[in-house]
């Protein structure tokens, strides 16, 4: 019976250790962009962190089919906002690929592909 207890409170412990766990889960606002204003691709990435004191690092990467064009990055604390452009082709599909961590641990960041029309 005492082995029995024990067992049971154990394992209430290790849901309790779990439940507080998950309710630990941080938020974070991430929002690439990709513009165009004639052939100039606007490429814009903004990560609000849950508090101030937050490190973030970017990286953005542009893409035309399977050819990198240009590789931007940014680090800060808190808020950061990359805003970058370069020259693009009229008619031509791109795709802003953006990677961000937050105190070391990698964000899932969709992928934004539009044409340049």
């Amino acid at each position: 019976m005492r082995k029995r207890v024990l067992a049971l409170t154990l394992v209430l412990a290790l849901v309790l250790g779990i439940s507080a766990q998950a309710a630990q889960t941080r938020s974070y606002q991430i929002s690439p962009s990709l513009t165009f204003t004639g052939t100039t691709a606007n490429c814009a990435v903004v990560v609000y962190g849950e508090d101030n004191n937050d490190a973030i690092s970017i990286t953005a990467k542009l893409y035309q089919g399977g050819t990198l064009l240009k590789t931007w990055k940014k680090n800060g604390t808190g808020y950061v906002k990359l805003s970058e452009s370069t020259t693009v082709t009229r008619g031509l599909a791109y795709i802003l690929e953006t990677t961000v961590t937050i105190n070391g641990v990698k964000q899932y960041v969709p992928l934004v592909n539009k044409p340049c029309m």
